[in-house]
């Protein structure tokens, strides 16, 4: 089968690898029908994940049909249309009881390598799912697959900043980097009554994109986003500031624009870079400063349920949908900036 393989900084191939099998019981195989490019993976694109090992397989948000099941899958079954979480987790263990996924002692994520679970991502043909009746969602009839594909990670991981940031009605909220989590964040924030979301980013596309959901765009090359932010608060800042791109100036533009006691929630996947205020600072400042990853498990029958009832519409943010043997012209336009969200199709 063709499978993403990567094999070091800017280096991907689509290459033929064994199909999956059957490891333990309560494993699925299945046959990928979409899978899609997400703004973590350019932090792997560009080497910065630990421990990856040359020939991996790329890839954390997919869809497809069910083609087999382990004995001790219960709930899903062979032809049945489903999404995966980015992750998966046993389901039964103390900490995922309390929905603290990461703690799993059996916690993996797909396509990210021996630091997060060394589980085969989903930019391949066929994927072999560990914890199927956990990992897995049935896609419900009338939906597609782009309607639900991000509910694997990205819609999630934008609900979850908002909750756990404690958006509440009348909350202004600041989104630095308007790209698809940016816009899916911009989109799921009527759903808690906030007043405004302003997207702040330097790619004017993007703010088209984002002023289309009905955010306040602020372009970062040609307007300061601490003007424009406490102008448009009446000089108090932003209550809840969401950074959603991943690097150094993003966070330090979201620690800039945030009032007094406000929420700062980090989503970009920041790396290796360094925190730009002091511990003092953000003491006498009285800010609440969380980094969080999204928790699909947790949220995604609700989403799926929303997604559903029409009240949100991720698919939108799909830019374009490519062949999956396209991806490393995929990953350099994505990279680039040239596209939104990319999907590719084996």
């Amino acid at each position: 089968m063709h499978a993403v393989r990567t094999y070091g900084p800017g280096d991907l191939r689509v290459e033929d690898v064994p199909e999956p099998k059957i490891v333990e019981p309560t494993d699925a195989i299945v046959k990928v029908s979409s899978t899609a490019i997400c703004g973590s993976d350019l932090h792997l694109y560009h080497g910065k994940i630990p421990g990856i090992e040359a020939g991996m397989v790329c890839g954390h948000e997919f869809a497809g049909e069910v083609v087999e099941v382990g004995g001790g899958v219960l709930d899903i079954g062979a032809g049945e249309r489903c999404v995966a979480s980015m992750f998966s987790a046993c389901g039964r263990c103390p900490a995922c009881l309390r929905m603290e996924h990461r703690r799993c002692a059996r916690f993996g994520m797909f396509g990210y390598g021996v630091a997060f679970g060394d589980l085969p991502g989903g930019q391949a043909e066929y994927v072999r799912v560990p914890f199927a009746d956990m990992t897995l969602a049935a896609i419900p009839d009338g939906l597609s697959d782009h309607d639900v594909l991000l509910t694997s990670d990205i819609l999630p991981t934008a609900y979850t900043a908002l909750e756990r940031g404690g958006a509440r009605p009348g909350d202004v909220v600041a989104v630095v980097g308007a790209g698809p989590l940016g816009q899916l964040i911009a989109m799921c924030a009527p759903l808690f009554g906030c007043s405004t979301v302003v997207a702040i980013d330097v790619v004017p596309d993007r703010l088209k994109e984002a002023e289309a959901l009905g955010a306040v765009p602020v372009d970062a090359r040609s307007e300061d986003p601490f003007d424009a932010v406490y102008d448009l608060t009446n000089n108090q800042g932003a209550d809840l500031v969401i950074e959603a791109a991943g690097n150094g100036a993003a966070l330090d533009t979201a620690l800039s624009v945030v009032r007094i006691a406000g929420r700062v929630v980090m989503v970009g996947v920041l790396v290796d870079e360094p925190f730009p205020i002091s511990a003092g600072e953000a003491f006498l400042r009285g800010l609440s400063i969380t980094g969080l990853v999204g928790e699909p498990l947790r949220y995604r029958a609700d989403l799926v349920r929303l997604i559903g009832a029409r009240r949100l519409d991720p698919g939108r943010i799909i830019s374009h949908t490519l062949p999956l043997v396209e991806a490393p012209a995929a990953y350099r336009m994505f990279d680039a900036r040239e596209a939104t969200k990319i999907v590719l199709q084996p």
